[in-house]
């Protein structure tokens, strides 16, 4: 996958469009385009500054990592700090939580839309299992 490839998946994927990334990076809608055609590279601080708005490492954007990057703590303690300088604890995400986001912006739109729908399957069927009471008048099902 060339660079251009990459730029145009990763715009696809956030539902972008190449004016709104132009737009994001001070540069005209042109010069972004040639980019993702490979008629022109950007310079080290744009591929930078793309990298920060993809969410993603320049090496992955260089093609000098894995097209599916391993997460790791390091980047998992990275999103962690940033979030909570940004949001404060009372909205920070747990560990598991962090690993899922940055694990599904690495899938393309049609595999998010399908684990989306898993995972609000799953949500529902847990819910009406918890609307279930014991004869205690509990909740049958504990929260985990």
């Amino acid at each position: 996958m060339t660079f251009g490839d990459r730029l145009r998946k990763l715009r696809k994927q956030q539902d972008l469009t190449q004016e709104q990334v132009a737009k994001n990076l001070n540069i005209v809608r042109s010069t972004y385009a040639y980019y993702e055609t490979g008629k022109t590279s950007p310079d080290f601080n744009t591929v930078v500054r793309l990298a920060r708005l993809f969410n993603v490492t320049t090496d992955y954007l260089l093609n000098a990592a894995p097209i599916n990057p391993t997460l790791n703590d390091k980047t998992v303690n990275a999103y962690t700090t940033s979030t909570k300088k940004t949001l404060g604890t009372e909205w920070t995400l747990r560990e598991s939580e962090q690993k899922l986001l940055i694990a599904f912006r690495y899938l393309d739109k049609g595999q998010q839309n399908e684990y989306l729908k898993s995972i609000e399957r799953s949500a529902s069927e847990r819910y009406e299992q918890r609307r279930k009471k014991d004869p205690s008048g509990n909740d049958s099902i504990k929260q985990a």
